[in-house]
């Protein structure tokens, strides 16, 4: 009873999500020829690597089992009176449970049989979904990366999310999964992704996949466990080199695209050509602690260098040579710009330097009223271009292309250390740690390389202990911990004082800019943002310019094993703590300024070049720091596997999951509660920080509006409650109906891993850094550039008339009691050994999804044809193409919340899904120098939720108010889906079928080779087409009084709108090839059925190209001595140079989906006019790009390898 008290002391004393253990299980009965049982027979199970051993007895019923065991090579030796020594040799895979029988064979002990079981050919114990890669495979298979993870898209329930790089789980969302490290826990706080602790390959025994009802004992939505070597009784090494470079590799399509469009110039005589260099190197050593029999080491380190480029281009965005120098005679005299008022010419500058000698409309700019801090400032950041550069109608570079080197490294250490203190005493020790550094991506946009690249620091520390305790043979301890500590440093190359100390400020224009963003600005990485009509923008480096993104995760676990009978229970326990810091909250909004000139044609640039004051700028009213945030995860699970019959067992497990909110560090959160009415003043909502020490550091307007602790509000202080409810039952069956074939099934619940990004963005980024927005206007203007016409004093981002409406408090808002989403996952599956060392899977997979998380816009207006905002400040009707339109009073009266801001986001459980799929998989286990697995899902996964790719919160609803019509075809998935990947010994020199006695020479030219492959085919994922405004705000198609309105479900980056159906026209097949026809689909309507006409298009309406690639290796291995081998290879990532064409991500896939721009109208009444005016996108429907998908590269790129072992 003690143990139990144990157990129970665990279940209620610790807290956290599961990881699980890794340790797998023998199990097997005995029999004698008749098939009776052999009670108290005795067993060894023997590992063959440490030959370290455990003894058991049969039970009544002739059955034994062996748990936590370390995945490896097994014997199991039984012994009885009157039947001879059995021994059955068996592979164990961690987190597996391995069948090892034997049926006794009458005759005296010392004589032996030996059977060798395949183990793992098919799943007979459980209803669990398991994807398992060996070290042999993950060394052998032309894999792109040496990442671990990129070998998940090998399984058939893991395919590609945003950016080719994500994770997109069959069945449930990108988001969720738990993945560990020898039982450490490896996700990142931030987003739930895995962090960067990963060993070299050299370093890894398995990386195994539970993707469908799995035990109680695991977290997650799908759980991906890397599990390292250990260090065996002899002595094993390698060390390996590769290199892949530009010089074997083919051109992507983009390289092409820009090759096509390049133009010499003196300037740029050549193009500039993709170059890059990748090297890995590095080795692992492993075996006995010298002088002990009983400890066992592995070390290993890899060392990735790489030289690639950055590749900056742009098209007809960029000026020219002669625009930066002033010169606009290349423009046509209706489109030159004017001379602004207020600037003077001498009557010989009228004559030469303007239009017809009129003084209206500049050749050139006179060279003495050039800004000398605009000039620096175009000399230093702007590209050069020669005179003679082709150039479009208004003087901008018809072409531009540069690459701009970045040099990475990273360290790969691992070392791991196993000691028995007895046979029942053992313990395991493993560190990892990664270190990596260099440039990683553009600054200030893609068309401005002279700002430089983000430097990229990150270092990652793991630690994973484990301590099993062996009572007895049915009792069995495993207690486990450690940490995972990851330190990312993203920033610009210059800070915002060193960019303006660049272009000339001096130190009094430096101070008066820092009055207006603020001092500590100053000293942040990064530069103001700079839009000019008609021209590039220059960003301001988005959130990472200056990030700090710190991840810190600490666990604790214990699982209790106690057998019974044919009961096989299991009781325990986990906690991880996540505290994350990211510099994404500081990065929000435009905490180094916005400057912004309009108008039409190059007007803007040349007041820019005069250093006239900008039409508008932008700032942040308070800075806030980085986000410091942490929470609990408590799992606890008891469990049983109970043999029913020697051929039947059912799975019984029950979970329940508690996931305390996150808090703030410096309670730097605001949430916002709209349920609230003051009984004052009858206003709708209030602000809710965590203390009452915080109200000073938010926005004043908040703190007008209204704002009350987390106490008073009765939450907590994370300002949503726990989600106590979370209880997972899980229930399986496995029937073996013969030896060679099994019927499983099972259904369970599952709940995701938590990720601070939900309360960053709603709580912690939203509210703070609240913008501010100034406008030149009559006789109140901004400040000019400093130097040349500017009065002395002014900076370009003081002075100027504040806009009202940018005062107005932005907000997100969570529901105090928001639910975690649940999803119930099911399948039957049937297996079967086919023979040939081959089994085959059947399986009918399915789930349903509750409560996924989305958004809606509280302060968004049912569609109407009630104007809002569509006349000017006099109350005449506006002219969009101006940007004169306002939201009156009146019109502002009418939203919900009309003292507060648009994107008043409320993130609730409105989402839901399902997903039905069909799979068959063919798997051989290497043998006879051969193996290989293929794969084939037919899926139809649907739902009203929004998967964004790793966030927590999901996207935004495009019509709020009927949600449900959305339920739609996933993002991300594909409906047929085939994946293989394999490894063939040639059967060819010493010891093979053909050539066993084969000389030397011969043995050297034929013998030895190995080829092996993987590779993917599937349809189409979805995609919405949309449209964007070019002229809206506060004017809005159907009057909606917002810009939150995103047709793809996003998190509002772009306001767009989806197109109509236009009739039968087909929306495939569209002119010159394009994949999209855009005469299938007409604009949007303007008035009261803007979302609910009936011809809207629906989510993920169109289904894009299919795809595939595959790779290939080829390997040629030398026999130095009995266990040395010298391997020489070449891996070709997409060995066909197949171009893969679809688009991963709405970024990528913006071009392929944007329908076109349009433009509202008003008539003499106020009202929004039909839509006529659309400035078509060529690209629409285009497939112009190569993407990198499923670990599988854009061209064929070749990588050739060299390897030693011993």
């Amino acid at each position: 009873m003690s143990l139990l008290a144990v157990a129970c002391f665990f279940c209620l004393a610790a807290a956290g999500h599961a990881q699980g253990t890794n340790s797998g299980t023998i199990r097997g009965r005995v029999t004698d020829p008749n098939g009776a049982s052999v009670a108290g027979a005795s067993v060894k199970v023997t590992d063959l690597g440490t030959e370290s051993a455990r003894d058991l007895t049969t039970n009544d019923n002739g059955e034994y089992e062996a748990t936590t065991l370390q995945p490896g090579n097994y014997s199991v030796t039984i012994v009885a009176a009157n039947f001879k020594t059995t021994v059955v040799n068996v592979a164990v895979s961690g987190s597996d449970v391995v069948r090892a029988d034997a049926r006794l064979e009458i005759g005296a002990q010392d004589a032996t049989v030996t059977v060798t079981q395949e183990a793992g050919l098919i799943q007979s114990e459980s209803p669990t979904i398991i994807g398992n890669l060996t070290t042999r495979q993950l060394l052998a298979l032309p894999r792109d990366s040496r990442d671990i993870y990129q070998f998940l898209y090998l399984n058939p329930n893991i395919t590609t999310s945003s950016g080719g790089e994500g994770f997109k789980f069959i069945g449930a969302q990108s988001y969720g999964a738990s993945f560990s490290l020898d039982g450490q826990r490896s996700n990142g706080g931030i987003f739930g992704e895995a962090t960067s602790s990963q060993p070299s390959l050299e370093a890894i025994e398995e990386l195994t996949v539970l993707s469908n009802n799995f035990s109680a004992e695991y977290a997650g939505i799908a759980n991906i466990r890397v599990v390292t070597k250990r260090g065996e009784s002899k002595y094993h090494g390698s060390l390996f080199a590769n290199n892949k470079n530009s010089a074997l590799a083919a051109w992507s399509i983009g390289d092409k695209n820009d090759l096509n469009a390049f133009t010499p110039n003196p300037a740029n005589p050549d193009f500039p050509k993709p170059y890059y260099n990748l090297n890995e190197d590095g080795g692992s050593i492993s075996g006995p602690v010298p002088g002990s029999k009983k400890t066992f080491f592995l070390g290993s380190y890899e060392r990735r260098w790489s030289l690639t480029p950055i590749r900056f281009s742009s098209s007809r965005r960029l000026p020219g040579q002669r625009l930066l120098n002033g010169d606009f005679s290349d423009l046509s005299n209706s489109t030159k710009p004017l001379v602004p008022a207020g600037v003077i010419l001498t009557p010989a500058e009228i004559a030469s330097n303007t239009v017809g000698g009129l003084g209206v409309r500049f050749i050139t700019i006179p060279s003495r009223l050039l800004n000398p801090t605009t000039a620096r400032f175009v000399n230093l950041y702007y590209p050069k271009s020669s005179l003679s550069a082709p150039v479009d109608s208004l003087g901008r570079l018809s072409s531009f292309a540069q690459n701009v080197n970045q040099r990475t490294v990273r360290d790969l250490v691992t070392a791991r250390v196993d000691h028995d203190f007895s046979a029942n005493d053992k313990f395991y020790a493993v560190y990892n740690f990664q270190d990596s550094s260099g440039p990683a991506g553009a600054v200030a946009g893609g068309a401005y390389p002279a700002f430089g690249l983000r430097e990229n620091q990150q270092t990652n520390h793991t630690l994973s202990l484990t301590y099993t305790r062996i009572f007895s043979q049915s009792v069995v301890n495993e207690l486990r911990g450690g940490f995972n500590r990851q330190k990312l440093y993203r920033h610009a190359p210059h800070t915002l004082r060193e960019i303006l100390t660049s272009i000339g400020f001096s130190a009094g224009e430096i101070t008066a800019y820092g009055a207006v963003v603020g001092p500590a600005a100053l000293d942040t990485f990064g530069q103001p943002e700079l839009r000019i009509t008609n021209l590039a923008t220059l960003t301001n480096g988005g959130r990472s310019v200056d990030r700090r993104l710190d991840q810190e995760l600490m666990t604790f676990g214990d699982t209790l094993t106690w057998i019974k009978g044919g009961h096989a229970f299991k009781f325990g326990a986990d906690t991880v703590r996540n505290r994350a810091t990211d510099g994404f909250t500081a990065n929000r909004g435009n905490p180094r300024g916005r400057i912004e000139y309009t108008g039409s044609n190059m007007d803007p640039f040349a007041r820019f070049l005069l250093g006239l004051p900008a039409n508008a700028a932008r700032y942040v009213q308070k800075l806030r720091g980085p986000l410091d945030a942490s929470n609990w995860e408590h799992g606890f699970f008891v469990m049983d596997d109970w043999k029913v019959t020697p051929r039947v067992t059912l799975n019984l497990g029950l979970r329940y999951e508690l996931i305390t909110p996150f808090i703030e560090k410096n309670n730097l959160l605001v949430n916002f509660d709209p349920n609230f009415i003051n009984p004052t003043n009858h206003r709708h909502g209030r602000f809710v920080v965590p203390s009452a020490a915080v109200i000073p550091l938010i926005d004043p307007a908040m703190v007008a509006y209204g704002v009350v602790t987390a106490d008073e509000a009765g939450v907590s202080r994370g300002l949503i409650n726990a989600d106590k409810n979370n209880f997972a039952p899980r229930i399986g069956l496995a029937w073996r109906l013969s030896d060679s074939s099994v019927l499983r099934g099972g259904y369970g619940i599952f709940f995701p891993t938590s990720a601070a990004q939900g309360i960053r963005d709603a709580f912690g980024s939203t509210p703070f850094n609240q913008g501010r927005r100034t406008r030149t206007r009559a006789g109140l203007s901004l400040g000019g550039w400093p130097g040349g016409l500017t009065p002395a004093g002014q900076v370009p981002i003081s002075g100027g008339s504040l806009d009202a409406a940018s005062t107005v408090p932005s907000a997100n808002l969570i529901p105090f009691d928001l639910q975690q989403p649940r999803i119930q996952q099911y399948n039957v599956t049937f297996e079967h050994e086919l023979g040939w060392k081959t089994g085959i899977r059947v399986s009918y997979l399915g789930s349903r999804l509750h409560g996924l998380i989305g958004g809606i816009d509280l302060n968004l207006l049912p569609p109407s044809n009630v104007p809002y905002g569509t006349r000017d400040e006099d109350g005449n009707p506006c002219v969009p193409d101006d940007f004169n339109c306002v939201a009156s009073d009146a019109d502002i009266a009418r939203l919900p919340f009309p003292e507060l801001g648009t994107f008043l986001l409320s993130y609730g459980n409105f989402g839901s899904g399902r997903s039905h799929a069909m799979q068959i998989e063919l798997n051989r286990r290497f043998a006879g120098g051969f193996t290989f697995n293929a794969s084939y899902t037919l899926l139809d996964q649907k739902g009203s939720g929004f998967d964004t790719a790793n966030s927590s919160l999901g996207g935004t609803a495009y019509n709020q108010f009927h949600p449900e019509n959305d339920f739609a075809t996933d993002a991300f998935v594909s409906r047929h889906r085939f994946v293989s990947y394999g490894a063939i010994e040639l059967p060819f020199g010493k010891g093979r079928k053909f050539g066993k006695h084969s000389s030397s020479i011969v043995e050297g030219a034929l013998g030895g080779w190995e080829l092996s492959w993987n590779m993917f085919a599937k349809s189409g994922t979805g995609f919405t087409p949309f449209y964007d405004c070019g002229n809206c705000d506060p004017i809005f198609p159907g009057n909606i009084a917002s810009d939150s309105l995103d047709a793809v479900g996003g998190f509002g980056n772009y306001l767009s709108y989806r197109p109509l159906s236009n009739g039968s026209v087909s929306p495939y097949g569209g002119a010159g090839g394009a994949f999209f026809n855009p005469g299938a689909f007409a604009v949007p309507t303007v008035g009261a059925d803007l979302l609910d006409n009936p011809n809207v298009i629906r989510r993920n309406a169109l289904t894009g190209p299919s795809t595939w690639g595959a790779n290939l290796g080829i390997r040629k291995k030398f026999r130095i001595t009995e266990t040395a081998r010298l391997e020489v290879g070449a891996d070709f990532n997409n060995v066909f140079n197949h171009p893969l064409r679809a688009p991963i991500d709405p970024d990528a896939a913006f071009e392929f989906t944007h329908i076109g721009t349009f433009f509202l109208d008003v008539d003499a009444q106020g009202r929004i006019l039909p839509i006529t005016r659309v400035d078509p996108n060529p690209n629409f429907g285009r497939l112009i790009q190569s993407y990198r998908d499923e670990g599988i590269d854009n061209r064929r790129t070749i990588r050739l390898r060299l390897r030693f072992t011993f």
